[in-house]
């Protein structure tokens, strides 16, 4: 027995020994000291990291270049969608305030064929002129006198006191008496027994008008009022002094008219004159002189072509949507390898949650760009343009702003919902307590509807639609810390073998 003391001495001092390393030791100085890294190590694996990261990012991008052109199709198709439903809501609310309500023969050709009524007013005479091109006979059937005077052009009410100016032109000295003088003189007498009879009336009828309106059609066509001494002062250009070239005068249409009519000597032009200086001549009896206008309603498309303004406008819309679909493209390499750079600087036992957070990081970075790009243009669009109708302003998009606006909501939308992922991280590497989020909880909110405020346009409906999926997914990763199951801490496996033994 005294032989085999000191041995038993020796084993009992082993275990000993062995139990107190087991239990006083620091957990990251030996157990796990083989997979430390110096700080000169991280700085070389975050180098790699980053070179990947913008390899990727070029394949990204070249893949982007070659398929910018549909990317720029989709990518405007909210775009086109929002402004032809503006274009169609405001079609129908004309059609209803000139109707009372959207007849139905035109109901499909707006909700259906998705066209809208527009309103113009062209000249008939031009009108006329271009269906002769096709339809020689038309000039045969159709008269018009675009360039003659109408019985709107006379003011019914003042007829009589016109007729009396006229008439009594020739007993009166001064310009404008002559002016009316000259073209008293040159009336028939039937047409001056019609003038000096109507000056008596108190009241006329459309048929006194219309005897009116052929008469001064006849002298505006028989006439030669612009060669006239009476009018030269009208149709002249006054002589340039020497404070004109400093101040020029306003330009004189009447003088061009003039002018052009001695280099082409048409006719229709030179009753244009006459008309313009009998209508000046009679101004306070007279209606506005106005070419007539006949208003028409065509129906076009409501389909919207974006617009660029600037020569170089396209090539950075191709630009800007080849880098965004790189970016899209890379983005799940990226978030590997910058996953890879964290579980490098891990323990063992917390490198397996970077395996397991991977592919959940990249679903929702997935589902933060469709979410952006199929439920939040629209209704973003459709508030915005809700005041272009409160004010009357019709929205046309350059494309270039389009894109810019595109490039930066997905990705926003993208990056901020990892949200969730990040919580369970920090909480099972020990840096935050279910707890901590929960008595947090307001402040939480509070930070991430500011975030969504800088994520996203200055907009409300946009920022409230990346704040309440955001505030969701807060909630969501306090369940994911709480019930996902946690590894057991692996220093207490040691104990619980010493304890048992």
């Amino acid at each position: 027995m005294g032989l085999d003391q000191p041995a038993i001495d020796s084993h009992f001092l082993v275990n000993h020994w062995t139990f107190l390393n087991m239990n006083f030791r620091q957990p990251n100085e030996d157990l796990f000291n083989s997979t430390k890294m110096s700080f000169g190590e991280h700085l070389e694996e975050l180098r790699k990291v980053l070179f990947k990261c913008l390899i990727w990012i070029a394949i990204g991008c070249a893949f982007g270049f070659w398929l910018a052109n549909p990317v720029v199709k989709i990518l405007t198709g909210p775009l086109v969608d929002a402004i032809a439903e503006y274009n169609e809501a405001e079609a129908a609310d004309e059609l209803i305030a000139e109707y009372g309500h959207i007849p139905p023969e035109l109901r499909p050709w707006l909700e259906t064929e998705k066209f809208v009524p527009r309103r113009m007013r062209v000249d008939p005479a031009q009108l006329v002129a271009a269906l002769q091109t096709v339809l020689p006979d038309l000039a045969t059937k159709v008269k018009l006198d675009p360039y003659g005077f109408q019985p709107a052009s006379f003011l019914a009410d003042r007829l009589p006191e016109l007729c009396s100016q006229l008439a009594q032109s020739q007993a009166l000295p001064g310009l404008t008496e002559s002016r009316r003088k000259l073209i008293w003189n040159a009336l028939s007498p039937d047409e001056q027994a019609t003038i000096t009879e109507l000056a008596t009336r108190r009241q006329t009828n459309p048929g006194d008008t219309e005897k009116i309106t052929q008469i001064f059609n006849r002298i505006s066509l028989d006439v030669e009022l612009y060669n006239a001494a009476e009018f030269a002062d009208e149709v002249t250009e006054p002589v340039a002094g020497f404070w004109s070239q400093f101040n020029p005068p306003a330009a004189r249409p009447l003088v061009k008219m003039k002018s052009q009519l001695a280099k082409s000597n048409d006719a229709n032009l030179a009753r244009r004159l006459n008309r313009a200086l009998m209508t000046d001549l009679f101004s306070d009896w007279m209606a506005e002189l106005r070419m007539d206008l006949v208003a028409i309603e065509f129906w076009e498309s409501s389909d919207f072509q974006a617009q660029s303004l600037g020569v170089s406008e396209p090539f950075m819309v191709w630009m800007k949507a080849g880098v965004l679909t790189g970016l899209v493209f890379s983005g799940p390499f990226i978030f590997y390898h910058l996953w890879s750079f964290v579980a490098a600087g891990l323990y063992p036992h917390e490198q397996k949650y970077v395996h397991m957070f991977l592919p959940i990081s990249i679903g929702l970075f997935v589902a933060g760009v469709l979410l952006a790009f199929f439920f939040v243009f629209e209704p973003v669009l459709d508030f915005l343009f809700s005041f272009n109708r409160q004010m009357g302003i019709s929205p046309q998009m350059r494309i270039n702003d389009w894109i810019s606006f595109v490039m930066f909501m997905p990705l926003g939308f993208g990056i901020a919902f990892q949200l969730p992922l990040v919580m369970l991280f920090m909480n099972r590497i020990g840096l935050f307590q279910v707890a901590d989020y929960l008595n947090k909880w307001r402040i939480a909110v509070m930070v991430i509807f500011v975030v969504s405020m800088l994520l996203t346009p200055a907009d409300p409906i946009s920022m409230l639609l990346m704040a309440l999926p955001l505030t969701m997914l807060y909630f969501l990763g306090i369940a994911m810390c709480q019930w996902m199951p946690k590894p057991q801490n692996p220093f207490a496996e040691p104990d619980r073998e010493y304890s048992s033994s």
